[in-house]
């Protein structure tokens, strides 16, 4: 595997003193930084991440605040809007990986497997104000741990909702999308919305795509489906279930049963269909609103994910969080960095985009990032439906192998009615054991 690689080009990289950024342990109090006399922080590290323009900006937003608030540093951002987690690789490959590294938890199952980024555990089990259920979204720590560590702090979550097109739903006389709406709630209002013009054009309830297989987890969990025994940590594959055959045929029977979503080989309708009016539905993140604030052209809200009747209430949600490079030599600052992105100014300033739902309840949930010019009705979901989400990362090393080698090939020949669900999940089944075995 190509992180064994990693380690063993590592290694040999580490015996040459040469190597940029191998610092020592002795707690950042050295020329490069750490804690001055008088107790203040000091020095200079790099801050790595990657996202839009805008997300570039609430960056260095956070950056100034920290450094004003301790006068004696000074963060470096290394912006790397593509190919991140390849770069990064090779920076720790070099030597010169960043001291604080923004990433997705199985991000940082890969680096700290190999002992490339530090273990917190003690630092982060000093925080105690962090252990405040009702103050954090605290079911999300799991996630953040390898090995029984931890191994970041943590910026917070994009759960999955239902999102719909309310003028279309008027204009067919469907109401709107309830908690108390089922899968079969779902169907029988996207039979009603899809619809077929005089000129030949059709109005589909909704758009299903392959490449993505993490955004079809909401449907697999709400049937009461899973992916692994635990994804956090996985030691077993069940995908192969009765539950989540019965999820992948809903998905292929909307297409070619019920012809409530395109056939998946018409190019016409692809992903980002819904923000242009033309499908009534769509499953998507809680980062929608903030792009979805500056439609002008139809009125649109936000619902839970619909019930599997019998089952409980469940949806799937991404995370994210800043990882410390084990040889960073100023690792008092990187760890205080890394901390502000979980304290309330951090929080307060990443909250600002709205593309992530910070882990921080309070803040979250306050009126200022809810009822923002644009924002839907029920904007609040974004942060209650965490309490009933299942993390859509599995903590393994070869993760995003799994999605693109096993399920986005099987995931297609499902949508395209080449395999039945049974072949479908026998088959990611099957993969899945093959990949986590070599994991």
């Amino acid at each position: 595997m190509k992180f064994k690689k990693l380690w063993t080009l590592l290694l040999a990289g580490l015996m040459c003193t040469s190597i940029v950024g191998c610092g020592n342990d002795s707690g950042g109090s050295n020329e490069s930084g750490g804690i001055s006399g008088d107790g203040e922080l000091k020095g200079e590290i790099t801050f790595s991440t990657w996202g839009s323009l805008d997300e570039k900006k609430v960056n260095e937003e956070v950056i100034k605040a920290f450094e004003e608030k301790d006068p004696g540093t000074k963060v470096n951002l290394e912006f790397i809007p593509e190919k991140y987690r390849e770069k990064i690789d090779t920076m720790f490959l070099g030597g010169n990986a960043p001291d604080v590294i923004y990433g997705h938890p199985h991000y940082f199952a890969a680096w700290a497997e190999q002992g490339l980024i530090m273990d917190l555990s003690e630092r982060f089990e000093e925080e105690s104000d962090f252990y405040m259920a009702d103050k954090f979204a605290t079911n999300m720590y799991d996630s953040f741990k390898y090995d029984g560590k931890n191994i970041a702090t943590i910026n917070g979550h994009d759960t999955f909702l239902l999102y719909y097109n309310k003028d279309l739903f008027d204009k067919a006389g469907v109401e709107y999308p309830t908690d108390e709406w089922t899968w079969d709630d779902w169907l029988a209002a996207a039979q009603k919305l899809t619809t077929t013009a005089a000129d030949g054009s059709t109005q589909y309830a909704t758009v299903f795509s392959a490449d993505n297989p993490a955004a079809w987890f909401p449907f697999i969990y709400s049937f009461g489906g899973n992916i692994f025994d635990d994804m956090d940590a996985p030691t077993k594959v069940v995908f192969n279930s009765p539950e989540t055959v019965e999820a992948l045929r809903f998905i292929q029977d909307a297409v070619h049963k019920y012809g409530v979503a395109p056939d998946y080989q018409d190019s016409d309708l692809t992903g980002g269909a819904f923000d242009t009016g033309r499908v009534a539905m769509d499953i998507e993140g809680s980062w929608a609103p903030a792009g979805r604030k500056n439609i002008t052209e139809f009125k649109w809200d936000m619902a839970n994910i619909p019930l599997k009747e019998g089952k409980e209430r469940r949806t799937s949600a991404f995370y994210a969080g800043y990882a410390i490079n084990a040889k960073t030599e100023n690792p008092d600052l990187s760890y205080a960095f890394a901390k502000f992105f979980q304290e309330d100014d951090g929080q307060q300033i990443l909250s600002q985009l709205g593309l992530i739902t910070v882990i921080n309840k309070e803040i979250a949930s306050s009126d200022e990032n809810l009822k923002g010019e644009g924002m839907p009705e029920h904007h609040a979901l974004r942060v209650s439906s965490i309490d009933y989400a299942t993390n859509g990362y599995a903590m393994l090393t070869n993760w995003e192998e799994m999605m693109t080698k096993v399920m986005k090939p099987a995931f297609d020949e499902l949508l395209t009615a080449k395999v039945t669900p049974e072949e479908c999940a026998e088959k990611v089944h099957k993969g899945l054991e093959e990949m986590l075995a070599q994991a």
